[in-house]
């Protein structure tokens, strides 16, 4: 079958024969008529029917293990891999299809998805995927039993400090990873062209360890939580389609289960003023579940405008039992005023959006949304157990929820061919419970200007100034124990926000195009006196593309980011008596090239990016402090790659990657487990690995 492209440049190429043709004949008519019998069309090459695809095999060499590495890739085990990818296709001659594409089975991210049907009528899905997730391969503990719910330690703890534990004999690497496994499954029937039903399931694996904490009062210790989590979600919709109205009904459903209600430890510190307190106990996440019906309706009043309405109704459900308040028992606890939380939560999700060309210089958009989270979980009050060992003040739990209404109004307009501009207005007011500030409202405007300089210069131009303001800042007394009333969560503070952005598309030649762009933004909580009081942000990026012939093509890219903040805080629960300041630079380089050796036969490029990162964090008190040390990262990756076609169907491909990353940070770095005297920490280290990556395949085409 012919693709739409391939058929719109048949036509083409049709009328433009066609055309030339009459014109021929208008002006001779008495020329003999062309013979075209064999005229060929070279960009007229359409894919028949039947099987079609790619198969790519081969194999590779990672030359270091490093979870940093491989974090996401599946790279992270020194060694051989194998590279096996593919896809197939299959047209029939009765509208029947199937398309099936295979991604890096050979490693842990491995991917594959197959679709197929009849165009029009109806389409099966079906498909599995793997992402890893290596977090840290630094990690050392003396606690056995890790990616368990239970950790134990071996003879000679607990200790009164790290100092006087017995580390050097006990301590045992621990590799920090997850993986996820996905299936999903779906379908979809078009009975008529007006109506289309669909459902889909997805069932979600995810399985390894985590890092956690738990303490006992001044003393803490880091430990691996087991991850053994298991989600199913399903959606289904019916939806119908007319010259006018359109219309979406669907249904999403979503369960989470743990198989692990807790995680408990052993004590590592001795505690002879609490001899209960041996043994803690974490609450892992809970299972819950998550309902949800939606509808959407459009309308086309006209060529010129449309109207859409969006409403959404959820329920979140959570009722685990409760585990006991303390392991101690050496301590009389309270009972619990009931057995489970019966969490309910019922959400609101609304919207109305209207667009119209008024004119065909002149077009309006508005948007209407409301978002409205019912908190309906029963309060109680709850006998506290202050890290197992001693009874503090019973604490009743604060059913959060909030109503938000934002409207968004925007009007484009063309005021010639070489000048665009567009304004707007977003108006965000949010109302909260059980927290300190009750009601916000923000108020933002912007304006954007494209202008065509010169015939070969884009220019544009954006504004943005913002305020928000609040009902004013109050205590929540059931906060416990109490914060310090001058303080100011950025969240809900008030703030004013200016923002501009200028960008610059230049075609310099008819083989040179770049792109320039610098953009800023400034926050100011000028009535915050404790919290975040101002941020900044800057961006420079560029872009140069150059074919340098019809061979070489040349690539370069550039970026630096810088973001600064100020904050101010209090020791001694009153007015400032310190503040920090933190500088952020981010600077990011590339450069990529492409060459055609031999034209259909072979090609060979290369990329190359060099990052670098560096945060310094500055704190005074009013006196001389010793400064923290910065933080830093610096990644440096190049790939080479090379294409060679033995013959039409057949091309070898070869690849090269070498990547360099090191970093420094003051709070890994130097830090063993029994660095801290009251805290056990795994003694990770700050990343770094030299890696080279050879691979090599076949890659055969039918």
């Amino acid at each position: 079958m012919k693709t739409a492209t391939q058929l719109f440049l048949f036509g083409i190429l049709s009328l433009q024969c066609a055309a030339v043709a009459a014109a021929d004949s208008a002006t001779d008519a008495g020329r003999a008529a062309v013979d075209t019998s064999k005229w060929q069309c070279k960009l007229c090459k359409f894919e028949d029917g039947g099987l079609s695809g790619t198969l790519d095999v081969g194999g590779g060499y990672v030359s270091d293990s490093s979870f940093k590495f491989g974090e996401y890739n599946g790279l992270h085990e020194e060694g051989g891999f194998a590279i096996v990818d593919g896809a197939m296709r299959y047209r029939g001659a009765d509208a029947g299809y199937s398309n099936v594409t295979a991604t890096n089975l050979g490693l842990d991210t491995r991917a594959l998805n197959a679709e197929g049907g009849q165009q029009g009528k109806y389409k099966l899905l079906l498909d599995y995927q793997e992402l890893p997730h290596f977090v840290s391969d630094s990690a050392q503990t003396p606690f056995i039993g890790s990616g368990g719910a239970s950790l134990t330690l071996p003879a000679g703890f607990p200790a009164g400090s790290t100092g006087l534990m017995p580390l050097a004999s006990t301590l045992q690497p621990v590799a920090l990873e997850t993986k996820r496994q996905q299936l999903g499954a779906g379908a979809s029937w078009t009975p008529t062209s007006a109506w289309a039903y669909g459902v889909n399931f997805r069932h979600q694996v995810r399985e390894g360890t985590k890092g956690t904490a738990g303490a006992f009062f001044v003393n803490a210790s880091q430990l691996v939580a087991p991850v053994d989590y298991v989600t199913d979600q399903m959606d289904a919709s019916v939806s119908y389609t007319g010259t006018r109205w359109q219309a979406k009904f669907a249904y999403f459903g979503s369960s989470f289960r743990n198989s692990n209600a807790s995680l408990t430890w052993q004590n590592p510190f001795t505690v002879p003023a609490f001899p209960g307190a041996v043994a803690g106990q974490l609450a892992l996440p809970p299972d819950n579940q998550f309902h949800q019906i939606s509808a959407s309706v459009g309308y086309q009043w006209s060529d010129r405008t449309r109207a859409t309405a969006d409403i959404a109704l959820g329920r979140m459900l959570q009722n685990e039992a409760f585990l006991a308040p303390t392991l101690n028992t050496a301590l009389v606890v309270p009972a619990l005023p009931q057995a489970s939380l019966d969490g309910r939560v019922t959400t609101l999700n609304a919207s109305l959006k209207l667009n119209s060309a008024v004119t065909d210089r002149l077009r309006l958009n508005g948007v209407y949304s409301h978002n409205d989270r019912d908190n309906r979980t029963p309060q109680a009050a709850y006998p506290w157990v202050t890290t197992d060992m001693f009874l503090a003040v019973p604490r009743t739990n604060l059913p959060y929820g909030f109503t938000q209404d934002k409207l968004a109004l925007r009007a484009d307009y063309k005021a010639s061919a070489r000048i665009q501009a567009a304004v707007g207005f977003d108006h965000d007011s949010q109302k909260r419970t059980f927290q300190e500030v009750e009601n916000t409202r923000e108020n933002r405007i912007s304006g954007k200007v494209v202008a065509r300089a010169l015939d070969s210069v884009d220019m544009t131009l954006r504004l943005a100034h913002g305020d928000r303001s609040n009902s004013g800042y109050q205590v929540v007394t059931a906060i416990s124990p109490p914060e310090n009333p001058l303080l100011r969560k950025f969240n809900m503070a008030d703030r004013t926000r200016n923002s501009a952005e200028l960008r610059a598309d230049i075609a310099a030649t008819q083989s040179i195009n770049i792109w320039l762009q610098v953009d800023a933004s400034e926050d100011d909580y000028a009535g915050s006196t404790i919290g975040l009081t101002s941020g900044r942000e800057l961006n420079l990026s560029g872009d140069v593309s150059m074919m340098l012939s019809e061979e070489t093509s040349l690539h370069f890219f550039a970026n630096r980011q810088e973001i600064k903040s100020k904050q101010a805080g209090s020791q001694s629960f009153s007015t400032a008596d310190w503040w920090a300041e933190n500088n952020d630079t981010i600077d990011l380089l590339g450069i990529g090239v492409r060459h055609v050796v031999t034209k259909d036969k072979f090609d060979i490029g290369a990329d190359y990016t060099v990052t670098r990162s560096q945060g310094a964090i500055s704190v005074s008190t009013g006196a001389p402090d010793p400064a923290f040390p910065d933080l830093s990262t610096s990644r440096d990756s190049l790939k080479l790659y090379a294409n060679y076609r033995i013959k039409d169907n057949v091309a070898l491909r070869a690849g090269y990657w070498y990547e360099r990353y090191d970093s420094e940070n003051w709070m890994l770095s130097g830090v063993t487990p029994g660095t801290i005297p009251n805290v056990l920490t795994f003694g990770e280290q700050s990343p770094m690995y030299r890696v080279h990556v050879i691979a090599a395949s076949v890659r055969y085409k039918f």
